[in-house]
């Protein structure tokens, strides 16, 4: 271990003691298994000096950064548990078919790689292959677990579900078209990708053990060993709820099956099916980007599923009364932070900051 991440490291033992973090665990296994008592909900604040999805770095330097992170929001009483997150990039299971990643600014992702419908037939099996991006979170994690010699978990990357892989694929166009004009190519295709997105979060499963935290939703936050697994599949803004049910639906319960869980992200107004969204069998959770947790009320989302959504401070007193009268099962990241260098902070900063969290905490009691 190097001598600088063991001194960050003593300082992060000291900021997030083992009471402070047993209290937390219950608090979020309540939320996601309920069970046991708990004095109030959990809540998590927003990250406060780091982009988590769109900030890319070696692993030396996203180590460095995030124990900087948890250092920077230590004085504070949320629920954060430390813990690393690699990062997202869209080419991760694409590149896994031979699609070669391409870079615009801070997106990463792929050209279209399936010409035609018909290539679909000799789309290559998946492969973690050398100097591949599924490779690189490997060689990431790897060296955060090491690094830190096992003291702090690491979460799963940020891929993107089965749909949204094969619309950079094939072109979201001819996706959404192909269940009519080609059928079977359709769902061998489909197939394909689920069986990546499988194959590639059981290995990080595996690789990082005890330490693996199944979430990217968000890359801040802690869930159970028992959740498993989230997806993105922001392309839900775009369909039906027939198509839902008929074409996203299967492949969804597959990953759901295979992990015993399901957490559903998607950025947009996805509301027209958010009922179907529901009815997935093994769901677990629902993240709406832009949609708030009224909207999600709204448009049908059970108070069965753990919300997981933004919010600000201001909108804790009316979300804290909607989760009592509606027993909700609220994960909310509150953007609290008014400096991207709390460290600068003056004292008299930290005393308001403190007044608001103080606030927030009382809001979240039983």
């Amino acid at each position: 271990m190097k001598e600088w991440v063991k001194e960050k490291l003593a300082i992060v033992d000291g900021l997030y003691p083992a009471d402070r973090i047993d209290a937390s665990k219950k608090r979020w296994q309540w939320i996601w298994n309920g069970g046991g008592e708990i004095d109030r909900r959990p809540f998590v604040y927003s990250p406060a000096t780091v982009n988590y999805y769109d900030d890319n770095h070696t692993p030396e330097e996203r180590l460095r950064v995030l124990l900087d992170e948890f250092i920077a929001r230590g004085r504070m009483d949320d629920d954060f548990i430390p813990s690393f997150f690699p990062g997202c990039k869209q080419s991760t299971i694409p590149n896994m078919f031979g699609a070669k990643e391409v870079v615009h600014g801070k997106d990463y992702t792929v050209d279209r790689f399936i010409e035609k419908i018909e290539d679909i037939d000799k789309l290559p099996a998946a492969s973690i292959s050398r100097g591949s991006v599924a490779e690189s979170w490997l060689e990431m994690q790897k060296y955060l677990m090491h690094e830190t010699e096992g003291r702090i978990p690491v979460h799963v990357t940020d891929m993107q579900g089965p749909a949204d892989v094969c619309g950079q694929l094939l072109g979201y166009e001819d996706f959404f078209l192909s269940p009519y004009t080609h059928p079977e190519l359709f769902h061998k295709l489909m197939d394909a990708v689920t069986n990546a997105f499988i194959m590639f979060w059981q290995k990080q499963k595996d690789l990082l053990g005890e330490l693996f935290v199944g979430t990217h939703l968000f890359g801040w936050d802690w869930v159970p060993d028992n959740c498993g697994a989230s997806l993105s599949a922001d392309s839900l803004v775009m369909i039906s709820p027939d198509y839902y049910d008929e074409f996203y639906k299967p492949y969804l319960v597959k990953i759901g099956e295979a992990f015993g869980g399901l957490a559903i992200h998607s950025c947009g107004d996805f509301s027209g099916v958010m009922k179907n969204i529901c009815n997935t069998p093994f769901l677990k959770a629902v993240n709406a980007g832009q949609m708030t947790v009224p909207d999600m009320l709204k448009a049908g989302m059970s108070s069965e599923f753990v919300i997981i959504a933004r919010a600000e401070p201001d909108d804790m007193p009316a979300l804290a009364k909607l989760a009592r009268e509606n027993n909700l099962k609220l994960d909310l990241s509150i953007a609290i932070w008014p400096s991207d260098d709390p460290l600068a902070m003056s004292s008299k900063e930290w005393d308001a900051l403190k007044r608001i969290e103080n606030r927030i905490i009382e809001l979240m009691r039983f």
